[in-house]
């Protein structure tokens, strides 16, 4: 239901500038993550496999991709290396289990064990957002 209205609104609209693609395995976790970001104004993509991840990353490169790295028993870590390999799509990795070396050696930006702060991942977001607005139009704007 959710990729309907996310389709009708990346018609060039400014929330193409900052859509923040979730994969998700826990759907009550995106929906916290959901509220928080579109909260500050951000669109937000949620998908519960790294296939449609996947898909999204090929044809829509988000601003940011949150990834639970325990999605589909583990996938995350190969999604945040297929982010890299997509280009400028910062990647914040998230996991009940302490991933943090793997999430980095696997090319995420960041960082954070679940359950998520609220503050503690908004500003990650925010810091994440600068970095992909920076490699995207020069540092004239954050």
């Amino acid at each position: 239901s959710m990729s309907v209205d996310q389709r009708r609104s990346s018609g060039g609209s400014i929330d193409a500038a900052t859509t923040v693609l979730l994969a998700e395995r826990d759907p009550y976790a995106a929906e916290f993550a959901e509220y928080l970001l579109r909260t500050e104004g951000y669109a937000v993509r949620i998908v519960l496999d790294p296939a449609a991840a996947g898909e999204v990353l090929r044809d829509e490169l988000p601003s940011v991709l949150v990834v639970d790295l325990l999605i589909s028993g583990g996938a995350g870590l190969a999604l945040c290396r297929t982010a890299r390999v997509n280009g400028s799509v910062p990647v914040l990795a998230i996991s009940a289990v302490d991933q943090r070396e793997q999430a980095l050696a696997a090319g995420a930006e960041a960082f954070l064990l679940k359950p998520l702060d609220p503050l503690q991942f908004m500003s990650t977001v925010r810091d994440l957002l600068g970095t992909s607005a920076y490699l995207r139009q020069g540092a004239n704007r954050r």
